[in-house]
């Protein structure tokens, strides 16, 4: 019986299905569309069970058109975009989003919401960023777990599972818990290489609870791409996709990977390819670039290098733009000519468009002619590659008043050189990093385009290949199924079931010239963006608010005072609650030690300290609760937050974790022991601002002891003094804070937002509030 092999493919829109033979080729394909929701902020969310529904429906209807029977089928492969998935501990959807509708319970890839969270953990500097290119992306799940763990904590709490789109594909298919390697390690931080997940990286960025049960939130398990998983098909997902309970199914690819595995080992006629010398160039909603090589390369913000994410023993490196089908798609929308156009020739508008293109410009290469005059910037959703810059936006410079056919057209023609010149930007900085490329192989429905690839020929001076399949990315999904059937390994699938069909050459001659100068254009409009945009951010204040831990965030004065006075005591020094707190509140343990020395005339016992601190942590341990509030207080300020104590970096980071309150501020979180003196001198928070990156004048301090006001206000930063925590009684009790030089005493910390907003641009009159 002829064998054939299922690849699903999950984009934006849409889920697709593909029935290829052992030779690649394709015998029967099918598409379903995929709801999506969209919110201000940047927020795109889709729901894991229409998307389940829309990829089995695409299997039946592509296996039905392959006229193939179901025994025919011997593996199965998914691939998909790099969204990120939650369930609960019943595997139903868990919501995400910030309507708490349930059934949307998927972030996409394209949406933008943990921009902030990003930044904030690029500023911590920590090694594993080496694998991003120096700069993680809002479009990672780092940066989203942390948005989930600070503005929806309620959906890390019930979360069973979360998982890259992909892995919950095959965990829908199979049962089977096992993740992927390329899925884990390009979007979730692992470290291939190593073999491990990066904790010291997931402390550091306040997602600690991602190591819980040997990391079974995100995969205690992983497996190589195309390795078997469970015994194939459950009965409930082969009946939904007309197929054979236990037909294997493999570990998957990300929509990206599934587009080079079907391209970069492409036989040219009878010569079989070297990878390693291919640029696949992947052209969907957004783009993706990759590179393989035996050894690491690393490139400043470009993905990667990721060990065995495609290929056994090699390195892939990924750059990419965040748009570039959605760019193409919003700039010619933005054109008053392209409504009647794209309602008369339906799908085949763009095809049409690029007709009329290609017959008045008497070329596909000087197509680029018509748009000498007219310049597009496309990072309509930031820069991806090379820059790492998710603030970036769009420009179009040369527009005229037409509106007529022929200025769509040249807008048309100006969108795909801008694109071109990005792309050649990120090819340019692969080479300097020791790449070498004979050719760039494309796919994905952009690449359809004979226009898009001459014009990309023609900017990045190399040949532009195409291969025989019309639909590469799904063959890059069936050869996971022909690997999970365990008829080929990855490598000979990637020889034996792909060729080059096409080939676009440069052009040299006008052409190139032109394209050299408008390339300097684009240099020039990406620069201009980036100044304008920093020119006209509206300042705000505060620009950073930098809480006291101890009273503020936590309610732990009470507990640790407790202790504090007992060992007092102890040690043969007998003080009041009162005294005790008047004397040593928001004091640093060194600075404790030595008041209480110089009182006493004789040291403390050698042990002191760390058998205090030790009761402190233990007492935290049984019985430290959070202030109440301190989540909607974060999650409503307009400002980035950070946290300066007194406290050491072992007892900090252990009152922030047992009251689930570290995802709110790590990795900014900053302890008096990193400055020479401690409050009231200012060296803490001054030490804070400069790693926030910000003036002390742009800086808001929230504190409850006088040596924290004194400092703040010795640093030059606006404070406020916070008497909610139980050491305090009365709004009175804080007319100390107000004689320190708090601008206003408050006790509700989810009011904390609002009172800002109040105060913004005011100067600074102490009272209460």
């Amino acid at each position: 019986m002829r064998e054939a092999y299922v690849g699903v493919d999950v984009g934006t829109l849409s889920a697709r299905a593909g029935v290829f033979d052992s030779e690649g080729r394709l015998l029967g394909s099918a598409r379903r569309p995929i709801a999506i929701w969209r919110e201000p902020g940047e927020i795109v969310e889709q729901s894991s069970e229409d998307i389940w529904r829309a990829a089995t429906s695409a299997v039946r209807e592509a296996v039905e058109a392959s006229a193939l029977p179901a025994e025919a089928i011997a593996g199965v492969g998914f691939d998909a975009t790099c969204s990120l998935v939650a369930i609960d501990r019943d595997q139903r959807p868990l919501s995400v989003s910030p309507t708490g509708a349930p059934e949307r319970n998927v972030i996409v890839w394209m949406d933008h919401r943990a921009t902030a969270f990003a930044e904030r953990i690029n500023a911590g500097g920590h090694s594993a960023l080496r694998y991003v290119g120096g700069s993680i992306s809002p479009e990672m799940h780092a940066p989203k777990l942390a948005w989930l763990g600070r503005r929806k904590p309620e959906t890390i709490a019930e979360a069973g599972r979360v998982f890259d789109l992909t892995d919950f594909l095959s965990f829908r298919a199979t049962g089977s818990l096992t993740r992927s390697i390329c899925t884990t390690t390009c979007k979730f931080g692992y470290l291939a290489h190593e073999g491990r997940w990066p904790d010291e990286f997931f402390d550091s960025v306040g997602l600690g609870f991602l190591k819980d049960d040997d990391h079974a939130l995100i995969g205690a398990r992983l497996a190589p791409p195309g390795s078997p998983l469970g015994t194939g098909l459950t009965v409930e997902a082969a009946a939904a996709m007309a197929l054979r309970p236990g037909t294997p199914v493999g570990a998957g690819l990300i929509d990206a990977h599934a587009g080079a595995a079907g391209t970069l080992g492409a036989r040219a006629g009878t010569t079989r390819a070297d990878p390693r010398r291919r640029l696949a160039l992947i052209l969907g909603t957004s783009s993706s670039c990759m590179a393989l090589s035996d050894e690491p390369r690393f490139v400043e913000g470009v993905w990667g290098p990721h060990f065995a994410v495609l290929t056994p023993d090699q390195w892939l490196i990924d750059g990419g733009q965040s748009a570039f089908g959605a760019a193409i798609d919003h700039l010619l929308r933005l054109h008053p000519a392209f409504g009647p156009l794209s309602a008369h020739a339906g799908p085949t508008a763009l095809a049409a468009l690029e007709k009329e293109i290609v017959a008045r410009a008497g070329g596909l290469s000087e197509a680029a002619l018509i748009a000498e005059s007219l310049d597009v910037l496309p990072d309509f959703l930031g820069s991806r590659s090379s820059l790492a810059d998710p603030g970036a936006r769009g420009a179009i410079t040369g527009m005229d008043l037409r509106e007529d056919a022929a200025s769509l057209q040249e807008l048309h023609v100006a969108g795909l050189c801008g694109l071109a010149y990005g792309l050649s930007h990120i090819v340019g900085k692969l080479e300097r990093a020791g790449f070498e490329f004979d050719s760039i192989v494309v796919s994905g429905g952009a690449a359809q385009s004979p226009l898009v690839r001459q014009i990309i020929a023609d900017v990045c001076g190399k040949t532009v290949e195409a291969p025989e399949t019309p639909e590469p990315v799904l063959l890059g999904s069936a050869m996971i199924g022909a690997v999970a059937a365990e008829r080929q390994t990855l490598v000979s699938a990637m020889a034996s079931m792909s060729a080059i069909a096409l080939r676009a050459e440069p052009a040299g001659g006008a052409v190139a010239a032109l394209h050299a100068r408008k390339r300097r254009a684009y240099g020039i409009l990406r620069r201009a963006e980036r100044e304008i945009r920093h020119a006209t951010l509206k300042a705000r204040w505060p620009e950073v608010v930098i809480f006291d831990c101890d009273g503020v965030i936590v309610d732990s004065e009470v507990i640790a005072l407790a202790v504090t006075r007992r060992r007092l005591s102890e040690a043969g020094l007998r003080l009041t609650d009162e005294e005790t707190r008047d004397r040593f509140l928001g004091l640093r343990l060194d600075s404790v030690v030595r008041s209480i020395e110089s009182e006493i005339g004789a040291p403390l016992p050698e042990e002191f300290s760390a058998d205090l601190s030790r009761d402190i942590l233990a007492t935290f341990a049984r019985e430290l609760k959070g202030v109440g509030g301190v989540p909607q207080a974060v999650a409503g300020l307009r400002s980035r937050v950070c946290v300066a104590s007194s406290s050491a970096p072992d007892r900090l980071r252990f009152a922030l974790r047992v009251t689930g309150y570290e995802a709110l501020f790590a990795p900014n979180i900053f302890s008096a022991a990193e400055v020479a003196q401690g409050k009231p001198s200012p060296d803490l928070f001054l030490f804070a601002a400069r790693a926030m990156d910000a003036a002390p004048s742009e800086c808001l301090v929230i504190e409850d002891s006088v040596a924290g006001v004194a400092a703040a206000r010795a640093a030059g930063m606006r404070v406020f003094g916070f008497v909610g925590a139980s050491h305090f009684s009365r709004l009175a009790e804080g007319a100390d804070l107000t004689a320190a030089g708090a601008e206003l005493i408050f006790d509700d910390m989810a009011r904390l937002p609002d009172i800002v907003a109040a105060r913004a641009g005011r100067a600074g009159v102490a009272e209460t509030d």
